[in-house]
């Protein structure tokens, strides 16, 4: 084992021996894992406790492995149904898997393009729950450039609606991600070509 401390004093004496104390007792010390729900912007049952961690990598989905284990898998690959977390405190919330029939989008336009952000290209990453409704619920922002990007993404995810998710043929809560892309097309490119001529002929 290797330790590293920074910030500590070689004069400091009983302040370093504390500390070198406390490092090697905390394997000892009972560590609280982070709920994996929580992080994903979802509701738990105060009793629930799942035996998966999560996490969600971009271009991959979510990743899941059993606590206590190396290997991440995408859950899309799973051929078990795995529940995150719960919809109205009785409705699980499931991930994607093999054993689930995603949902697919009904009404889902494009985002305007925010008029601060003039000229500039960008990505939103963001999670959600389809409900079994087809209806968007615990909309999460994982990665943004800025706000406006931000906030044009979410208030048009927001009014998405989908065929819902099925899981033995009936309609479940699902997480789902989304990668929405903001590019800027001039809707009139020769206006800014006059504006650019007739700066340079007043200058």
């Amino acid at each position: 084992m290797t330790l590293i401390f920074k910030g500590l004093s070689v004069e400091g004496g009983f302040v370093d021996f504390c500390a070198i104390l406390l490092l090697l007792q905390a394997p000892l010390l009972p560590q609280r894992q982070p709920d994996g729900s929580q992080q994903l912007g979802i509701p738990t049952a105060s009793s629930s406790s799942s035996d998966f961690e999560v996490k969600i990598v971009p271009g991959k989905g979510f990743l899941v492995r059993r606590k206590g284990s190396l290997d991440w898998r995408p859950s899309s690959k799973l051929k078990e149904p795995i529940a995150v977390g719960f919809l109205d405190s009785t409705e699980k919330i499931y991930l994607p898997a093999k054993v689930i029939k995603p949902p697919k989008a009904k009404h889902s336009p494009n985002p305007e393009y925010p008029l601060t952000e003039k000229g500039t290209e960008a990505q939103v990453l963001l999670h959600f729950v389809v409900d079994p409704q087809g209806l968007v619920r615990f909309l999460t922002v994982d990665a943004s450039p800025d706000s406006g990007f931000t906030k044009a993404a979410v208030e048009t995810v927001k009014e998405w609606t989908f065929r819902p998710a099925k899981l033995n043929g009936q309609p479940v809560a699902v997480l789902i991600v989304e990668s929405i892309h903001f590019r800027f097309f001039n809707p009139n490119p020769l206006q800014d070509l006059f504006l650019f001529y007739s700066s340079a002929l007043v200058n």
